[in-house]
């Protein structure tokens, strides 16, 4: 994934990181272009799951994607049927 500079559009990088919840990192990071010098807290989130762990640890809730929502309750009703 390339992450780019809101102000120049040039890339970031990653100077370190703090995981305050299983789903959220807060990355610091710093802009290469030197005559740009922007520096901040970019947040990176589990925001939805797309396709369910096959090694699911306890605790650790992301929701269901819509789309997955929809694909399994179509499949609970087609298998009640």
């Amino acid at each position: 994934m390339r992450i780019t500079c809101p102000h120049c559009r040039d890339s970031v990088v990653t100077r370190s990181s703090v995981r305050p919840h299983d789903a959220l990192y807060w990355a610091y990071a710093q802009c290469i272009n030197p005559e740009c010098g922007w520096g901040g807290k970019i947040l990176i989130e589990f925001a939805t799951t797309r396709a369910p762990s096959q090694a699911p640890r306890p605790g650790v809730q992301i929701p269901a994607d819509p789309e997955l929502r929809r694909l399994l309750r179509d499949q609970l009703l087609t298998g009640s049927e």
